[in-house]
């Protein structure tokens, strides 16, 4: 089956600088996008993060996404566009309690952590993998 999307002039955009929290509960994983504020500011005058979106997906599609993600950095790392092993995890990484990733090398607060609920059993794993999700504006 295959979906074809709207024209890009009825596609909305979400602008984020990045990934706040991830947190998973109720069988969901959640996603807070955040930017920076343009109003509120920290004691030297730089901007602070604020939450604007969050992307809330089944287990199995979050999967799917990060198949997807995973397969763009390869794409961008061939472009020459980062780095070769831009996306290799550090041997120090953040533990799951920590964000995604940093969300801005200025100076910000960190970020506030959910405890994460115990994942409901997880349903039989399905025969085929999920396929990635199409994109108008990464082919």
């Amino acid at each position: 089956m295959t979906i074809e999307p709207p024209p890009d002039d009825r596609i909305p955009e979400l602008y984020a600088d990045g990934v706040f929290d991830i947190g998973f509960g109720n069988g969901m994983v959640r996603i807070d996008l955040f930017s920076l504020s343009a109003l509120r500011k920290d004691g030297n005058g730089q901007p602070l993060p604020a939450i604007r979106q969050r992307v809330v997906m089944s287990l199995p599609g979050f999967l799917a996404s990060l198949s997807a993600l995973e397969g763009m950095r390869q794409r961008l790392e061939a472009a020459g566009v980062l780095p070769p092993n831009s996306g290799a995890v550090p041997v120090s990484a953040p533990s799951h309690g920590s964000p995604a990733s940093p969300p801005f090398q200025g100076n910000v607060q960190a970020p506030v952590q959910a405890a994460v609920q115990p994942a409901s059993p997880a349903p039989a794993a399905s025969a085929t993998p999920p396929t990635r999700p199409r994109s108008p504006n990464f082919g």
